[in-house]
């Protein structure tokens, strides 16, 4: 068995019925907060890890979407518990809100488990109807390819450090397969972080080898074991410098992303999932998984920074290059960063990989046309309106 050969999935996975009642349970919890909770669908993981954990989309009357993560208890042990918070006023226009990136897609793999207002169920079934309009979808899928754009050209901004530029490069990816997955009509959940079992089955239905070109450009076939203690090490020092002044500088979407990834429950979660996938040998969805998180720390530091120099800052968009933005803020995690996001990745490496990435951009883009799609993204069509950049 080679590294790229990851064991059986997990025998003993989580039932349907036992993870349900967990997400009952939970949806239960929220109180008043929540109009309306849906459940992604379907509950078990895809890659049947030995780790209970479900996702809860839930609806609330306040202006930001937030994430949050709890936990309840189960016959088996605690189930994790994910919570994207998203504002009802969000979802009013259904052809605007079937336009954003990824909302219409949330609500379209998760079921209503609790509802306070049949008002909101009804906007989310015009915003199903709605997110496979010619227009609206080419609109989406122009956004995403316009995400992977920017980390492409971050990647280039980040070459003095290689393993930063191979992080944005493996974020340029996700959100090239993200679009390539609206235009299949398939899932594009987990792609930003566990995307090897979906890119597979792309790679099998549009004949384009997908996997190997993605594994090539991102060197993903190391084991990430010592990746695990550095994860850690960070999430030490970044908790250290934890400021709740600095804090009242942040909006509150970008608050509520740093509470979030700082959260010691938040840290056990990953470990779990990360620690699950080096066991199976799955060593290119651990290292996508790893990388992501260890980025998602090392801003928290920056962001408070960001905020004391009064600057109004989004939680993963950087100002400046990774390296600079910690030698300034937390010279201390850069060389466990270096570790997760690359190791000994050269320069070299890099920049022949940006080469590979903009090979994978096209690949994806032709596959996207030849299903009968205009693209509508800034690069093909530079004359069109970009829209307010979010995580939805």
């Amino acid at each position: 068995m080679t590294p790229g050969d990851p064991q059986a999935p997990f025998e003993g996975a989580y039932s349907e019925a036992y993870l349900g009642q967990a997400a009952l349970k939970a949806s239960s919890t929220l109180g008043s907060r929540s109009l309306s909770v849906l459940c992604r669908r379907p509950l078990q993981d895809e890659d049947r890890l030995e780790v209970a954990d479900v996702d809860l989309v839930a609806i609330w009357q306040r202006p930001e979407e937030l994430p949050e993560r709890i936990t309840v208890g189960g016959s088996l042990g605690r189930v994790f518990v994910d919570i994207l918070w998203i504002p009802a006023s969000s979802l009013i226009d259904p052809v605007d809100a079937a336009g954003y990136m990824m909302l219409p897609h949330l609500l379209s793999e998760s079921e209503t488990i609790l509802t306070r207002s049949e008002q909101i169920g009804s906007m989310i079934e015009n915003i199903k109807l709605s997110m496979y309009g010619a227009a609206i979808w080419e609109r989406r899928i122009g956004e995403q390819i316009n995400f992977g754009d920017a980390a492409l050209k971050e990647a280039s901004a980040n070459l003095d450090f290689p393993p930063a530029a191979l992080f944005f490069l493996q974020t340029a990816h996700a959100y090239y397969l993200t679009a390539l997955a609206d235009c299949l009509k398939r899932s594009v959940m987990s792609l930003l972080t566990r995307p090897m079992t979906k890119v597979r089955r792309m790679s099998a239905e549009t004949g384009c080898g997908l996997e190997l070109i993605l594994r090539d450009n991102l060197h993903l076939e190391a084991d990430p074991s010592a990746s695990l203690a550095a994860l850690r090490r960070i999430h030490g020092a970044v908790s250290a410098r934890h400021s709740v002044r600095q804090l009242q500088g942040l909006g509150e979407r970008t608050r509520g992303h740093y509470l979030y990834s700082i959260s010691p429950l938040e840290l056990e979660y990953r470990e779990a999932v990360a620690g699950a996938l080096v066991r199976r040998r799955d060593y290119a969805n651990a290292n996508f998984y790893l990388r992501f998180w260890a980025y998602a720390l090392s801003r928290c530091p920056v962001i408070l920074e960001d905020a004391r120099r009064g600057r109004k800052t989004s939680f993963y968009v950087p100002f400046r290059p990774l390296k600079e933005s910690l030698q300034t803020v937390c010279p201390e995690i850069i060389e466990d960063v270096r570790v997760i996001l690359g190791g000994d990745v050269t320069s070299g490496e890099a920049e022949k990989s940006i080469d590979g990435t903009e090979a994978f951009r096209g690949l994806v883009t032709d596959q996207i046309r030849g299903r009968g799609l205009r693209l509508t993204s800034s690069r093909e069509a530079p004359e069109a309106r970009p829209r307010p950049q979010g995580l939805l």
